[in-house]
């Protein structure tokens, strides 16, 4: 007799959810993070050696084809300015102070509010940045660490000719704005950083299991458009999914437009595992806002109180009822908090 794939699934999912809560505590290790860091580095650099000596005789690699490829059909950003060819893509508009919106894991520019980014353009600059693996950066250099996502929006801010900006990151967006705040000082003049966490070893290392979710494949009969209206609305409060389900029609139709591929949902789960240095978030020197909502499934809440601690002068901002996804749960908070 056949055994039922869907219960094989079952089982093999409550398998790595296991292993994966087992290792859990390793998450949480500055010393697992700086090996992750390693392991980055060593592969990244022997991927540079290999494509340069494959380009001396005229070869090129698979992604190296996908990557010219993709210069060529991005809408703007990857284009030269200026001479140079920059690492990732972004989109922009409207004028006024330059503010940089960065997505967290596996989405990218593309993945916002359009209304909500259609108020921020009538009083700002808006650049929205797809970092590597997601958007028109799919083929952007990997493996990376955070710090490498970090000069990655520098360098856009740069190419745009902006000396510095209001930097709004998200979930693993407000990791690379911290890790650009830090680098890059004088490119920032404001923080607010939403739904996101410090690195090891004061991050709350969050469950496993939602993750793990993210990983898996559409159930039978389940297109990925409703796969990814049904995934994203567990990202948010109960009650606001069940009130908005155009809003996940909107997230799903957006993510389409360019989904992030698995292997490169897995480099940014590894970027994100190989950050470390909490102490370092004392030197941060800018007005910072922390803000978290306390309905979210997938940051624990104690990150954002442990953010304001850690850095000098930041003010914390509870949302009350929200989950993962403030920017479209609590929107005019966000921009309440922005022209404040």
């Amino acid at each position: 007799m056949n055994a039922d794939p869907a219960s094989a699934d079952l089982r093999n999912d409550s398998l790595q959810l296991r292993v994966a809560r087992a290792l859990q505590p390793l998450a949480s290790s500055p010393h697992f993070a700086r090996t992750v860091a390693m392991g980055i580095r060593t592969e990244a650099a022997w991927r540079t050696l290999i494509e340069s000596e494959l380009r001396l005789v005229g070869l090129r690699t698979a992604n190296q084809r996908r990557r010219r490829q993709e210069r060529r059909e991005s809408p703007a950003g990857l284009a030269s300015r200026r001479g140079r060819r920059l690492v990732v893509n972004w989109h922009e508009g409207g004028a006024g102070p330059a503010l940089l919106l960065l997505n967290g894991w596996t989405a990218s520019g593309l993945v916002w509010p359009e209304e909500w980014v259609r108020d921020l353009e009538e009083r700002f600059r808006v650049i929205r940045v797809d970092n590597r693996g997601t958007g028109w950066s799919r083929s952007a250099p990997a493996p990376y660490t955070m710090a490498d996502l970090a000069d990655d929006a520098a360098e856009v801010l740069r190419a745009c000719d902006i000396e510095d900006a209001t930097v709004l990151g998200v979930s693993m967006g407000g990791m690379v704005a911290q890790e650009l705040t830090l680098r890059h000082p004088d490119r920032v003049n404001r923080l607010v950083l939403v739904c996101t966490a410090p690195p090891v070893p004061a991050q709350i290392v969050p469950d496993p299991a939602p993750f793990l979710a993210s990983l898996g494949r559409p159930l039978p009969g389940v297109d990925l458009h409703q796969h990814m209206q049904g995934l994203w609305s567990s990202y948010a409060a109960p009650s606001f999914a069940q009130d908005h389900p155009e809003v996940f029609d909107d997230i799903a139709s957006q993510i389409l437009r360019r989904v992030t591929p698995r292997p490169r949902v897995l480099d940014q789960l590894r970027a994100a595992r190989s950050w470390h240095g909490s102490d370092r978030l004392r030197r941060i020197d800018v007005p910072t806002t922390v803000v978290h909502g306390d309905r979210d499934p997938l940051m624990p809440l104690g990150n954002g109180m442990r953010l304001a601690q850690l850095i000098p002068g930041a003010d914390y901002v509870e949302l009350e009822g929200v989950g993962h996804l403030p920017p479209h749960e609590a929107g005019a908070d966000l921009l309440e908090i922005l022209r404040g």
